[in-house]
């Protein structure tokens, strides 16, 4: 699927709805390739498996709260 999006002034970028049904990942690697934006969807924390497997110790719901604490409070 190819589709024309807009990055606001703030840099966001709306992901359609029916991409995001099929990439089925809200967490993303962003790469620049020769010009170009890219997109790598990552694993959700709760599936990572081998060594890594039991690291996160709280859900990604949690981390996400946390961080925007952070952000809010200035300590980025």
């Amino acid at each position: 699927m190819e589709t024309t999006v807009e990055m606001d002034s703030k840099g966001r970028l709306l992901v359609p709805a029916e991409i995001r049904r099929n990439v089925k990942s809200r967490r993303f690697t962003l790469r620049t390739c020769e010009g170009r934006l890219e997109l790598v969807p990552l694993p959700e924390p709760e599936r990572v498996k081998g060594k890594h497997r039991g690291l996160l110790k709280v859900g990604l719901e949690e981390l996400e709260k946390e961080q925007e604490k952070f952000i809010v409070e200035g300590r980025r």
